[in-house]
């Protein structure tokens, strides 16, 4: 550098800070609205006394919500049921996403444009449609699940599918399944497309079987990428709210009633917003946890390519 060079010195008030911040500021206002803000004005709710019908009395109470909230056994009933409800929608998705990934990249399938769009397909149905299809096929009167079984013979009445405790929450997977099926068939196959076939030629060559191929160059290649689908999947469905609600709203008895449902149906149901907020609060800071099992999971992978 010559002496008459002056070294370039970054500044936020320079043109080029002053045009970049001007840039990325409508979307940090946006974010901030629809995401800071919420949160922010949720936590504030959560420390008062809040009944719709009585904002009168509307007081600061503190951590009187969260305690209410903790010390009532339906809260922890509500969590047990969404654990379940997601790694039950979970685990089927994974596995059955893989198994169908894996075909689907089989060089020698014919019409993948085609085989590939007809999956996607369920994805792009709005999940409040999905719930209302899947209540008609299980209704006890009209359903065509309980026309088929009494067609063969298996059943010799209507079953009311979903006013039955156990039935509820098992058709409810069997809906989430449907509808999150195709997100992670997309994702699997991305992975394993990008997995050289050369890695596989090698492998033959060597005297490797497909068997021995697969769980010991596409498994491992592909572990990132499930990992992170499970980590993002986990927290989209714990966080599900209209599929069981349209569904269920809840039922029968609670046997359905997810977290979001249970949030839902305290703050609005009950009139208790304060309470409700609290409950809120309580789920983002689970799904923050997941998240940030999510941010290190990626770290790691990152890491290690």
């Amino acid at each position: 550098m010559s002496q008459t060079e002056k070294p370039y010195k970054r500044s936020f008030f320079n043109r080029e800070g002053i045009e970049g911040t001007l840039l990325y500021a409508p979307s940090l206002i946006i974010i901030f609205f629809i995401v800071f803000y919420p949160i922010g004005f949720a936590t504030k709710m959560s420390t008062y006394y809040y009944h719709l019908v009585r904002l009168k009395d509307t007081q600061f109470i503190g951590l009187e919500n969260y305690f209410r909230i903790l010390s009532d056994p339906n809260f922890w009933g509500s969590l047990k049921r969404g654990f379940f409800f997601t790694f039950g929608s979970l685990i089927p998705q994974m596995v059955i996403g893989l198994a169908i990934a894996q075909l689907l990249n089989h060089p020698r399938l014919k019409f993948k444009t085609l085989w590939r769009g007809l999956v996607i397909m369920p994805w792009l149905v709005p999940t409040v449609t999905v719930a209302i299809v899947f209540k008609w096929m299980f209704n006890d009167i009209y359903g065509i699940v309980n026309h088929g079984l009494l067609s063969m013979g298996l059943i010799q009445e209507a079953i009311p599918w979903l006013a039955l405790e156990d039935a509820a929450m098992g058709i409810l997977i069997v809906a989430n399944v449907w509808r999150g099926l195709p997100l992670m068939i997309t994702m699997f196959l991305a992975g394993l497309q990008g997995i050289p076939s050369e890695l596989h030629e090698a492998a033959r060559v060597d005297g490797a079987s497909r068997i021995q191929s697969y769980f010991r160059i596409t498994l491992p290649l592909l572990l990132p990428v499930v990992m992170i689908a499970g980590v993002l999947r986990t927290i989209w469905i714990f966080n599900f709210y209209d599929l069981p609600w349209v569904m269920t709203r809840g039922g029968p008895s609670g046997a359905t009633e997810t977290p979001p449902v249970y949030a839902y149906l305290r703050a609005f149901s009950g009139y208790r917003l304060g309470e409700g907020s609290a409950i809120t609060i309580l789920l983002f800071l689970i799904l923050l946890a997941f998240a940030l099992l999510y941010f290190k999971v990626r770290k790691r992978f990152s890491d290690e390519e």
